[in-house]
């Protein structure tokens, strides 16, 4: 019975691999992807897993007056991601059309470093690791400007705006000598913040095929934008894989804030690999 069932499991598996292995092997197939610019509508609809690294530089104001906080992460790709929803969607006809994205992610405790408090700076005496938390949610809601296309891929215009809400914790133990008493701070404790971001943006999306059969594409998206923050972007790129209900893609997406003045953030970088699945009807 053990040989039989070890035997059938083994068929199984082999039987997989050569169905994965004939999907993905049919260079003379021509994926039959819709006409985007035969005057119906077409809509998509893409969920996608995201798994960004972290880079942020936050202010937080200190009680009584005490001046400002300022911290920065020093996290790296893949850390301490506890969370993420994300959900990318278009509707188009002709040369027209919308596009969103929403997307939310968490992540806990990150290590990082007090980098002044109340205007102070530190010297080597001083041990300023902090522990915190951010969470937050970004969306993108644009319209569409088909700008070229034909069987190799096509090129939109983008224009619209990127909402960015973030909400940050912060807790730290500090050690200090030497100047210590130039602290208006306590040496354990916890400040909380959070601030939103509405910003324009202006950019391009589309994908490119150098290969006859157009299954394999190269996607493609960038964007600038400013507004509340000084300056904002987002980059993605990748290589994706077309069948005929829709495609899948694996993408490496960057995303970047900068903001001045006395604002929760100062800057903000999220980046890392992304997988989607998307449908077409």
């Amino acid at each position: 019975m053990r040989r039989a069932a070890f035997l059938q499991s083994k068929v199984s598996r082999v039987s997989l691999a050569i169905a994965l292995a004939a999907a993905f092997s049919a260079p003379t197939a021509k994926a039959e992807q819709p006409d985007l610019w035969d005057g119906n509508w077409h809509y998509s609809i893409e969920p996608y897993i995201w798994l960004p690294g972290i880079s942020a530089e936050t202010r937080y104001q200190l009680p009584n007056n005490g001046g400002q906080v300022q911290q920065k992460s020093t996290g790296n790709i893949f850390s301490n991601l506890s969370g993420a929803f994300m959900l990318d969607g278009s509707v188009r006809k002709d040369n027209w059309g919308f596009y969103g994205d929403i997307d939310w992610v968490n992540f806990t405790n990150e290590k990082g470093r007090f980098s002044q408090i109340g205007g102070e700076r530190f010297g080597a005496g001083a041990n300023l690791d902090t522990s915190w938390d951010l969470k937050g949610g970004m969306i993108n809601l644009a319209g569409l400007y088909s700008m070229a296309h034909s069987n190799q891929g096509y090129i939109d215009l983008v224009f619209g705006m990127r909402y960015l809400w973030i909400k940050g914790n912060l807790d730290w133990n500090l050690t200090v000598n030497g100047n210590a008493g130039n602290l208006n701070i306590d040496r354990t404790g916890s400040l909380r913040n959070s601030t939103n971001a509405t910003d324009g943006i202006i950019g391009i999306r589309g994908r490119w095929t150098p290969f006859e059969n157009q299954r394999w594409f190269l996607p493609y998206y960038l964007d600038l934008g400013a507004g509340t923050s000084n300056t904002t972007y987002q980059v993605r790129f990748g290589v994706g894989y077309a069948f005929n209900w829709g495609d899948i893609g694996l993408n490496y997406r960057d995303v970047g804030y900068n903001q001045s003045g006395s604002r929760f953030l100062k800057s903000l970088q999220l980046s890392g690999p992304t997988f989607s699945v998307n449908w077409n009807f």
